[in-house]
């Protein structure tokens, strides 16, 4: 195949938890990237960003396959934007703004988003944290109800998050997500649909709904073979899904996102449904929801890949 001029570096890895889950995506979109034509090679992200951004130079563009840490919380996207490299996704301000749960959840209350109610803690000490040592978390929990959902502030792919079925098991999952970062945040956990929205240069994708053969939608269910089944498009009324596909267009556009984004949402046996949270720089594997909502439009993989890779050429860095 002619290969294309334009030369794009493949930015993969990371040095946090879902650094796999980056190599995978990072390799898939470098197949796609040769299959199209382009002159694409890898760039294995270690934790040193200035060492990337001066392998970068010699490339025209950066597809950022990263995910979660310094990838998506806008710390790569700073350091290309100051050396005027062009790179796919969302700039600093939109991808740190979602990289904080506890912020974009801010942003959608004042945009009129639906989300649910939850509350933000500061656990300096994970080793010996104890729910005893937040009075306003037992609150929470006695006016909400178990069971609740306790996940990390900061982190993706469900890496750190717990369903707490009781105050007996409190204290495990704060542990278990205070040793991903300093900040945890606890909701109440929505019973129902899992459901997951893409935005593709500000236009919503076909909606696409999570079946978890174990119930819960984590690491293993995202991405072991077998483990969950998909349903692309997902079967609802169209009021719903007209209604979701707006509000996963409208937190994109308030957080300011450029490209692509994924927001999750839950959708309750009464028609009601909630906003999770929204991912800059959503998995592109083969068991990735952005890449299937694509597939429902009738846009492959290689096509996907090509559309944002020109949407980047085009907005420069």
């Amino acid at each position: 195949m002619t290969r294309i001029k334009s030369k794009i570096a493949v930015l993969l890895g990371g040095v946090n938890s879902e650094q796999q889950i980056s190599l995978e995506s990072g390799q898939r979109v470098l197949a796609a990237l040769h299959e199209l034509g382009y002159d694409a090679d890898p760039i294995v992200f270690e934790g040193d960003v200035t060492t990337t951004v001066h392998a970068a130079r010699a490339f025209d563009l950066v597809f950022n396959a990263l995910h979660g840490g310094a990838g998506e919380d806008g710390t790569v996207q700073t350091a290309l934007e100051q050396a005027n490299i062009r790179y796919t996704g969302s700039r600093y301000r939109a991808s740190h703004l979602a990289m904080d749960k506890h912020v974009s959840k801010q942003i959608m209350q004042k945009h009129g988003i639906t989300t649910a109610p939850w509350i933000t803690l500061s656990i300096p000490s994970p080793e010996r944290v104890s729910s005893l040592q937040y009075p306003e978390l037992l609150e929470f929990c006695d006016e909400w109800s178990f069971p609740v959902v306790v996940k990390p502030n900061h982190e993706g792919s469900t890496v750190g998050v717990s369903i707490v079925e009781s105050p007996a098991d409190l204290d495990q999952a704060l542990l278990l997500a205070a040793a991903m970062g300093s900040h945890v945040m606890v909701e109440p956990y929505i019973p129902g649909r899992e459901l997951t929205a893409t935005v593709l240069d500000d236009v919503p994708l076909p909606l696409v709904e999570i079946l978890p053969k174990h119930g819960f939608y984590d690491y293993e269910a995202k991405y072991s073979n077998g483990m969950s089944e998909y349903r692309a498009p997902a079967e609802l009324e169209l009021e719903i899904t007209v209604k979701m596909q707006g509000q996963a267009q409208r937190i994109y556009r308030a957080l300011g996102c450029r490209h692509y984004a994924r927001i999750d949402f839950r959708l309750r046996p009464d028609g009601r449904f909630y906003c999770l949270e929204l991912n800059t720089l959503p998995g592109m594997t083969a068991h990735s929801l952005t890449p299937m909502a694509a597939q429902a439009q009738g846009i492959d993989f290689p096509s996907l890949v090509n559309k944002i890779v020109k949407l980047a050429l085009k907005d420069g860095p």
